[in-house]
């Protein structure tokens, strides 16, 4: 009845038997000494029970034996169809928002974890003294336009004046070229008689008074056509002056070109504090989800100062480190399984979008020279960027993961 028992529990049975006899066994141990000299036997001609290689422990032995080589067999197949990363993160491009400007911030208009659309106002620093800049420079601006205004009116008055002033002095240069032309003729005319009086005198076919006469009006046409001479002469001089006054005009006109610059100087800062009262509001320049803010409503910031921090979470991907010698076995558009530990009962599938063309190592702050000729070869890493298809939007940047890609 104990064939079915183990070695163990033969050993564990016969050990508590033996605990169990009383001391006091002096008797019965002499019949059986008796009996066994009766028989002519002995302990050690009796055979030891047999055991059954099924015992449980050997049972248990070969399952795990079993399960261990299947484990072995599907590990050494993943290996061989996958490369495995344990190590890559949840990435985004995390947009600083920061001020351009010195001030005080007035209002806030977003909290943490807030989703907010592109162009939406995110935070408002006091304008007051812009404002104050600004109405005074579009003041000068309006007077400047004033003043070209008035200066425009007084060069077309000047103009005009100057013009009149031209074609008076034209007009009487032309009446005065006409009298001299008449007295011209009037002076050949006398002088005709004059040569004609002269003939008849010598021929005494006129009295010496006819001559007296005729020589004294040559003279009074000589004398008139000289004064018309004269006076063509004034009115070309008057004409030349009213000329010369146009050179009024081109100072006029350089006043308007100096009031013009001036008002192009102030409408340029007039731009420049706009531009400034503009930064005075602070918008989103994506559409996303607010991930940190950095300041409350009544601190002071100054340029370059960080006022929050925020993300597009329809824009996410995942950023994995593979080493040098697996790179080999992937490339772009292999597919990815990737388990994330936030939801260990999703799987999320994904794509290699890029992979690194220079190891992670040269882009390291502090280089890392051998000048001692003392090497460690480390195996080096690749940056891979990979696509995620993540509809649900579970991911959150940062995020660890554990990525199978596909081998090629």
């Amino acid at each position: 009845m104990f064939a079915g028992l183990g070695e163990d529990d033969s050993d564990r049975r016969q050990l508590d038997d033996h605990m169990n006899t009383p001391l006091n066994t002096s008797a019965p141990a002499a019949q059986a000494s008796t009996g066994n000299i009766a028989t002519g036997s002995t302990g050690a001609d009796q055979a030891p029970p047999r055991t059954s290689i099924w015992t449980p422990s050997n049972i248990s032995a070969i399952v795990i034996l079993a399960l261990s080589s299947l484990w072995l067999a599907w590990w050494f197949f993943e290996r061989a169809d996958y490369v495995h990363v344990n190590d890559a993160r949840v990435a985004a491009n995390m947009v600083s928002i920061s001020s351009r400007i010195p001030g005080l911030v007035t209002d806030l208009h977003i909290t943490e974890g807030q989703a907010i659309g592109a162009n939406q106002l995110l935070a408002t620093i006091d304008e007051r003294d812009i404002r104050l800049k600004l109405k005074a420079l579009e003041a000068r601006l309006a007077t400047e336009k004033g003043e070209f205004v008035r200066q425009q009116s007084q060069l077309a008055l000047t103009e005009r004046q100057i013009e009149t002033a031209i074609t008076a002095q034209k007009s009487q240069l032309a009446a005065a070229v006409a009298a001299a032309r008449e007295a011209e003729i009037m002076e050949t005319q006398a002088s005709h008689d004059v040569n004609r009086a002269t003939t008849l005198r010598k021929d005494r076919l006129i009295a010496d008074e006819q001559w007296e006469q005729r020589s004294l009006s040559q003279q009074t046409a000589t004398q008139l056509y000289q004064r018309r001479l004269a006076e063509v002469q004034a009115a070309s001089a008057e004409v030349l002056r009213a000329e010369a006054a146009r050179a009024q005009l081109r100072v006029l006109e350089n006043e308007l070109t100096i009031i013009l610059l001036r008002q192009d100087q102030l409408d340029v800062d007039r731009q420049q504090l706009l531009k400034t009262l503009a930064d005075h509001t602070i918008n989103s320049p994506i559409a996303g989800v607010i991930d940190e803010t950095f300041i409350n409503p009544g601190e002071y910031v100054y340029p370059g100062q960080r006022i929050l921090m925020l993300h597009n979470p329809a824009e996410l991907w995942i950023k994995a480190n593979v080493k040098e010698t697996e790179i080999r076995h992937i490339s772009v558009n292999s597919p990815v399984l990737i388990a994330v530990d936030a939801w260990p009962e999703k799987t999320f599938y994904g794509r290699i979008e890029r992979i690194g063309e220079a190891a992670t190592s040269q882009f390291a702050l502090l280089p890392s020279p051998n000048p001692s000729g003392n090497f460690t070869k480390i195996t080096q890493r690749l940056e891979v960027r990979i696509g995620i298809d993540d509809p649900q939007g579970l991911l959150k940047p940062g995020m660890m993961v554990e990525l199978q890609i596909r081998a090629d």
